[in-house]
């Protein structure tokens, strides 16, 4: 999975990345120096991993991962390609969850639109998606009335038509069904993504959210990339009680990781296998199958059986084999769901 930080120039987003990502990115003060997006792989906090470290020792722990990728900076107009605006789009597009980044700070780093107002930014930035949302989805409807008329074109116009008047609302996600949501996939459309807003707040005041009150029912984390950068040096505890005094979310950066992992939708399995015991992300909902294929195609392909014990059973037995002794192993054939904290091992043909 692919989280995607967008937002405004000098908002924070390249602090921010470096943070997550233990990264080194260019941090700069001007709109444009920031050309090609940076990438970096951030491991999820996992409390059951270690737990299962310390029960199993093995010699290598592998946690899950999410790959973050730092945007360069949109501005207004970016749907027509003004500044960035086109490669900035390709860029969003590949992402599966967009962090989009406010700044509430007031500092000496110029803002590109002047005084510091993380509502008018966020309206920005929506639009311009927006904008080229409903581009895409006229584009394709103006070629679909030349087209067929089968069944699933019938579907894609209806899921097309219920989006194009959602974003002429603005920047909103109408309801759809299952397979209308199924039909839009490729699009790629922005308006589709889960969005988390990080507040980039100041390190010396105390966030005031009521000062923003449209964004108070958004899905928003408040955040200080100066204060954590400032703090690199400090105890957890000393971290957490600081946030709290600023009225910032005590997680840190750590909780903005476990947010996008839990917006996505996304749950964990464990393999314990030789000489490491690894998590494994995967959609809630998945198939043993495909999460057979996560670990190797072999394992999918020569499919046998799986055996599954649930992670609170392992705590409590110890290992496999206890397990399978006290009726608590599972067998599972190929259309089993895999459970949140699984411990699973794969029986295949080579």
């Amino acid at each position: 999975m692919r989280i995607g930080l967008v937002g405004l120039p000098n908002v924070g987003k390249s602090s921010l990345f470096n943070l997550l990502t233990q990264s080194h990115a260019r941090v700069d003060s001007f709109p444009f120096t920031t050309v090609e997006k940076n990438t970096g792989i951030v491991l999820v906090p996992d409390e059951r991993l270690a737990q299962i470290q310390t029960l199993l020792r093995p010699e290598k722990l592998t946690p899950a991962h999410i790959e973050f990728v730092d945007i360069a900076g949109l501005v207004k107009g970016a749907s027509q390609g003004e500044g960035l605006g086109n490669k900035f789009l390709a860029h969003v597009r590949e992402a599966s969850l967009m962090l989009h980044v406010l700044r509430a700070f007031d500092s000496g780093v110029v803002h590109p639109y002047g005084a510091v107002d993380p509502v008018r930014d966020a309206e920005i930035v929506e639009a311009e998606l927006a904008i080229a949302d409903l581009e895409v989805v006229e584009r394709r409807l103006e070629t679909l009335v030349k087209e067929s008329r089968t069944p699933e074109h019938e579907l894609l116009r209806h899921a097309l038509d219920k989006t194009r008047a959602g974003l002429a609302a603005g920047f909103t996600k109408p309801p759809l069904l299952p397979e209308e949501e199924s039909a839009l996939h490729a699009f790629g459309l922005f308006s589709r993504k889960p969005v988390i807003l990080v507040l980039n707040c100041s390190a010396e005041e105390a966030a005031v959210l009521e000062r923003w009150p449209k964004l108070v029912d958004r899905k928003l984390f408040l955040f200080s990339a100066a204060l954590e950068t400032e703090m690199a040096e400090f105890t957890e505890t000393e971290k957490q009680e600081l946030r709290r005094t600023l009225n910032l979310a005590p997680g840190g950066p750590q909780a903005v990781i476990e947010e996008c992992f839990r917006c996505l939708g996304l749950i964990r399995f464990y393999t314990v296998k030789g000489r490491e015991s690894r998590a494994w992300a995967i959609p809630q909902g998945t198939h043993i199958i495909e999460a057979a294929r996560q670990i190797h195609n072999d394992m999918a392909e020569g499919f046998i059986k799986a055996e599954v014990l649930a992670y609170p059973d392992l705590i409590a037995t110890g290992d496999f084999n206890a397990a399978r002794e006290q009726g608590r192993l599972k067998v599972e054939g190929r259309n089993y769901i895999v459970q949140d904290g699984d411990v699973i091992l794969i029986k295949f043909r080579t």
